[in-house]
């Protein structure tokens, strides 16, 4: 796939704001509302979305990504959850896909919703207030530091900071430049508020205990990529072992950004989990 495919509105792609959250939508049939990892924001999602025909794919930024509205400090995991599940419900949304901390927010729908999510579908899974990975936790608090030394003047620098290795969250989309290169411009125009204001932290603090990840009732799909951290892999045997209808799979030849960097590889599996027909196994 070109560079430019992943910066082009899809044909008959609309845009709107929800709540000031920025929402595209695309496509036609049941709905699924995609949520974007930390830095993003729901254009990545348009390669995916061409190869799975036959849904109406909803993408919202979250909150201080894309063009939403910045993040609050104080916001706690729940009420961003409640929040983007406003927007699940104005556009009748019972089908849920997230990655990386998109995951965790996804997760959190599900567990304080069940009757509103029938279908969920999670990669690099994360539930909240899991073991870090230490150097995605060394990496950022020099994030933190080049914000505090050069403030705005330090977008790029912190671009490329954080998309650099260890930790190896973007080592994969090396292997696919067009990729890579389209998550830098999207990572780059990132505000980075909520290092100044700490608005991260509260949603942090929050933790998945087993009780509450045993609430949810969606049939469920975690999928890691092979060469992901340790944790995620960790993360999805905790979900397959504590929520109640859950498969787990494993995305040959990828990073932490499965979806993203193997969409061809992945969207059998998608469109069997999301849509009404025969669900293929993993």
């Amino acid at each position: 796939m070109g560079g430019d495919r992943y910066a082009l509105p899809l044909p008959g792609e609309l845009a709107r704001m929800h709540d000031g959250l920025r929402v595209r939508s695309s496509g036609s049939g049941p709905t699924v509302l995609w949520v974007h990892g930390y830095t993003m924001d729901s254009t990545l999602w348009r390669p995916l979305w061409e190869l799975l025909p036959g849904l109406r794919h909803v993408g919202v930024d979250l909150p201080g990504h894309g063009g939403s509205a910045p993040l609050e400090p104080g916001t706690t995991l729940p009420a961003l959850a409640a929040r983007i599940r406003s927007v699940a419900r104005a556009e009748g949304a019972a089908r849920l896909v997230g990655l990386s901390f998109g995951s965790t927010v996804a997760l959190q729908m599900a567990i304080d919703a069940p009757d509103l999510t029938e279908r969920l579908v999670i990669g690099a899974p994360t539930p909240a207030g899991g073991p870090p990975d230490p150097a995605a936790r060394k990496r950022y608090i020099e994030m933190l530091m080049l914000r505090r030394m050069r403030g705005a003047a330090a977008a790029d620098g912190l671009a490329d900071l954080w998309m650099s290795a260890p930790p190896d969250i973007f080592r994969g989309t090396e292997q696919h430049p067009a990729l890579r290169a389209r998550i830098r411009s999207v990572v780059a125009r990132h505000s980075w508020a909520e290092l100044d204001n700490g608005a991260m932290a509260a949603l942090s603090a929050h933790v998945h205990t087993p009780g509450d990840l045993a609430r949810i009732g969606a049939d469920t799909l975690a999928l890691t990529g092979s060469a992901d951290m340790p944790v995620f892999h960790a993360n999805a045997a905790l979900l397959a072992d504590t929520v109640p209808r859950c498969r787990t799979g494993v995305v040959p030849d990828s990073g932490h950004l499965p979806f993203l960097e193997r969409p061809e590889e992945v969207a059998g599996q998608l469109a069997a989990q999301l849509t009404d027909g025969v669900r293929q196994s993993t």
